[in-house]
């Protein structure tokens, strides 16, 4: 009989499983990621295979919690040291064992390396040796380690043939390592303002925000919002709640955040977060209109809010209003996205950046490439305000240092909306945005305490360090690490109220007795309520 957490754990397992296009190859305990999957189905029998073996034994959060509370910082290390190598150590020697006998005949390559920081063992092996290791009960999954320099993604349009492949960015920005802790931006609900999207794609149709105070089709505006029939967002253009893609930009860019890879390649960050579509005319006009799909992201609950837009300075921008919009959007409790713009550094450096990702507090995205070289047209800063009144500040020299952080841009492949199926290729800091608004959304699954400012703390302190030592104006803090974010806000475990490193029975009681107060409060909303309940279940066990 399944316990309430047991049951929610089965019902999440078969979602994941309903969204992998590649079969399982095998029934036996241990799963192959599904490029793996593939590789094992195409490759010749003599083939040695590049795998990662993750072990079911590892040492938990909470053991290893407990031993960093240790005072004294080198026995705390040493401590934490011995306890993960005991843990591999005693887990992996039978695996160790059948892997050197298949290295004997050939079927095993020539290195076998255990890792104790996490339990993995990698090495090559045949598709034969692999498909034995999955009915082994002691490895909870083996992943396809790519080569070196193995092209990730071909260029161009593309819809896979069987298979399921992942788009370059999404892989170099590790959210698959997130998606197998369970996390791929469940509940998490993002704003997309763009030139509208084909919500019937397969990769998006699934991932729609909907308005359930709404009642489809009957003209009436029934929530009161002032919005007729706005059941997955609205057309803030032309006033309607069609919220169709003028021009393909948009389909791409929700694609890049939420896209789930139904089609057959994973484009989404997030990839069961819910898409608010927010329409407008994709150019340099129309200023309200995206201040309005603002307000309304803010007023219907928006976590996030993403724009693959920007007005250059010479567009002449109303960049006061801007900075008080924005300003405001995050003060609702909205993480807050812009891109950095495609002028490469041909304007003077304290115009470059577009408005509104110009504004100091508002996470602007620049631009990479696959391996991770700048974009040769991602804008660059410094910014100023000094001239802007009523605000007057960041003198340049030095100016405020912009972009905040980087992410893939350069030929992203994602969702196409002419025909609305498979996909299509595009490059800008319009591709870089979502890469990182998706980012977001993962860590808001892990992390729902956090507001705008920890979404970017997390994001930029995470970063892989590119160009200048530190932070620059053309990367940032440099390109984004979905993983290491997700770990560094993972740190703070909201259900775990008697901070033994566990969420369990205790924690349970704990919010049960404290229900309509503010003790057993997880979301920040200062209530115990069933979101909170729900939020526990979810990460019943050791803390992520």
């Amino acid at each position: 009989m399944f316990t309430v957490p047991g049951l929610l754990a089965a019902t999440l397992v078969g979602a994941a499983l309903a969204t992998t296009a590649a079969p399982p190859v095998s029934t036996g305990e241990a799963a192959l990621r599904p490029e793996l999957a593939r590789v094992v189905r195409t490759a010749a029998a003599d083939q040695l295979i590049p795998i990662s073996i993750v072990m079911k034994a590892q040492a938990t959060r909470g053991e290893l919690n407990q031993l960093g509370r240790m005072s004294d910082k080198p026995q705390r290390r040493a401590a934490v040291i011995a306890r993960l190598k005991e843990v591999a150590q005693a887990s992996n020697r039978d695996l160790l064992a059948a892997l050197e006998e298949a290295q004997a005949r050939g079927t095993v390559g020539p290195r076998i390396r255990p890792l104790w920081l996490r339990n993995v063992v990698a090495t090559q092996a045949t598709g034969e040796v692999i498909l034995r290791l999955t009915q082994r009960d002691d490895i909870a999954y083996i992943n396809y380690d790519r080569p070196v320099g193995e092209e990730i993604l071909a260029r161009g349009p593309v819809n896979p043939a069987g298979g399921r492949s992942i788009e370059y960015g999404v892989e170099l920005m590790r959210a698959p390592e997130v998606w197998d802790m369970g996390i791929t931006g469940e509940g998490v609900v993002v704003g997309i303002i763009d030139t509208g999207c084909c919500i019937t794609h397969p990769d998006i149709e699934n991932q729609l925000w909907n308005n359930e105070d709404e009642v489809p089709g009957n003209g009436v505006d029934d929530d009161g919002n002032g919005y007729v029939d706005d059941i997955v967002g609205y057309n803030f253009w032309e006033g309607t709640n069609d919220v169709y893609d003028s021009g393909g930009h948009g389909t791409h860019t929700a694609g890049t955040v939420c896209g789930d890879g139904t089609d057959g390649t994973q484009t989404g960050m997030a990839p069961d977060c819910q898409m608010m579509i927010l329409k407008f005319w994709n150019n340099f006009s129309g200023e309200s209109v995206v201040w309005e799909a603002m307000q309304y992201a803010a007023d219907n609950d928006a976590d996030v809010v993403t724009a693959s837009i920007g007005w250059p300075h010479y567009i002449g921008p109303d960049r006061a209003t801007w900075r008080a919009v924005c300003e405001n959007t995050i003060a609702a409790g909205v993480a807050v996205f812009y891109a950095a713009g495609n002028e490469g550094n041909y304007d003077p450096p304290v115009d470059n950046i577009r408005t509104p990702g110009d504004v100091p507090d508002v996470i602007t995205v620049g631009a990479t490439d696959e391996y991770d070289n700048a974009a040769s047209f991602t804008s660059i800063g410094p910014v100023t305000w000094e001239n802007v009144p009523p605000y007057n500040d960041w003198p340049y020299p030095p100016g405020k240092i912009k972009p905040s952080i980087a992410a893939p841009g350069v030929d992203t492949i994602s969702c196409r909306h002419s025909p609305c199926n498979s996909y299509t290729s595009m490059s800008g800091t319009s591709m870089a945005t979502p890469h990182a608004a998706g980012a977001a959304a993962l860590l808001l699954q892990a992390n729902p305490n956090l507001d705008h400012f920890g979404v970017k703390e997390a994001l930029m302190e995470t970063a892989v360090d590119l160009g200048e030592q530190g932070m620059d104006n053309t990367f940032g803090a440099g390109r984004i690490d979905a993983y290491e974010a997700v770990m560094a806000v993972m740190e703070d475990c909201p259900a775990d109220f008697d901070g033994d490193g566990d969420v369990d029975t205790a924690d349970l009681l704990f919010l049960l007795q404290n229900w309509g107060t503010s003790g057993g409060d997880t979301d920040g909303d200062g209530d115990t309520d069933t979101a909170d309940l729900l939020y526990l279940l979810s990460a019943w066990g050791d803390c992520p």
